[in-house]
């Protein structure tokens, strides 16, 4: 993988993260049933969020091919 393809994947991590950090903290400051009731409509899509990060950051990680490239 290039250097511009890992600092693609570094930025979608961090915006990711961003917007689930930033969702996480405006839900807590709702009442906890309102709360609930978004988490219920929308904890799928954040849970897909969270894994996609999950996955670009395995590719990260994953052993560099010293021929590819």
């Amino acid at each position: 993988m290039n250097a511009q393809a890992r600092q693609e994947i570094k930025t979608a991590i961090q915006a990711l993260d961003d917007a689930l950090k930033g969702l996480m903290g405006f839900l807590m400051t709702l009442r906890p049933t309102l709360r609930n009731e978004i988490l219920q409509i929308c904890g799928h899509h954040m849970e897909r969020a969270r894994e996609a990060k999950e996955r670009l950051r395995s590719l990260l990680d994953a052993p560099q091919d010293p021929d590819a490239g």
